[in-house]
């Protein structure tokens, strides 16, 4: 699918209401056997946090760019992510998301265009109130990876997660006392997609299904 197309409908998709957590929820865990039916309660002293899903051209379209995590972070170590980090004072949440995504990956801000905002998302182990920024590059970056922060980065055509990549299930884990079934998308060798990132993910391959859907 074309990338150049794609990105227009994207940028335009933007500025209109999102389907929340509507897209979200098909990647949300199970949490002692249930489903949590509704948004999550967002509490007050929630941290603010900015990441990037940034978009660049491929082989099939537009690809989804992602990271995993190092064995150095404070939080959610491992794991399938995109670049981000807590806001700092006075600084705005597409500022923190750039500066996160220089500073993780190399990237220069200014190779990066802003498309909009998606849904934000509680994200309670890290009691982190997640904003996630739509960037997209004009071709595939060079990468220099902080080792301290980042193991690995990879990206995976949006096609391929919206039509091609069959949701499973993690086996069955224990998270702050409870017990947890998470639906993932296996798009790495050594790891899955699942958790905050994949629910913040399930709404933007939402959004491709539909633009998929408006051009046939």
């Amino acid at each position: 699918m074309n990338h150049d197309t794609f990105i227009d409908y994207l940028r335009y998709r933007l500025t209109l209401p999102l389907p929340g957590w509507d897209y979200q929820q098909r990647m949300s865990p199970f949490i002692e056997g249930k489903q949590t039916n509704e948004p999550r309660l967002i509490p007050n002293d929630a941290h603010q946090t900015g990441v990037a899903a940034l978009l660049h051209p491929g082989e099939q379209g537009s690809e989804l760019m992602f990271t995993i995590r190092s064995q150095y972070v404070s939080h959610h170590k491992g794991q399938i992510s995109f670049p981000g980090g807590r806001a700092e004072s006075n600084e705005s949440i597409i500022e923190t998301a750039l500066r996160e995504t220089h500073e993780e990956l190399g990237i220069l801000q200014s190779s990066i265009t802003v498309l909009g905002q998606l849904s934000s998302l509680y994200v309670p182990p890290s009691h982190s109130l997640m904003h996630v920024i739509v960037g997209v590059l004009d071709h595939k970056p060079t990468c220099y990876p902080n080792e301290h922060e980042v193991e690995e980065v990879f990206s995976v055509p949006l096609y391929a997660l919206a039509f091609d990549h069959e949701i499973v299930h993690l086996p069955k884990m224990r998270s702050q006392g409870f017990e947890v079934l998470a639906p993932c998308w296996q798009i790495h060798a050594k790891n899955q997609l699942w958790g905050a990132t994949a629910m913040c993910t399930s709404e933007l391959v939402g959004l491709y299904r539909d633009f998929i859907h408006d051009i046939k």
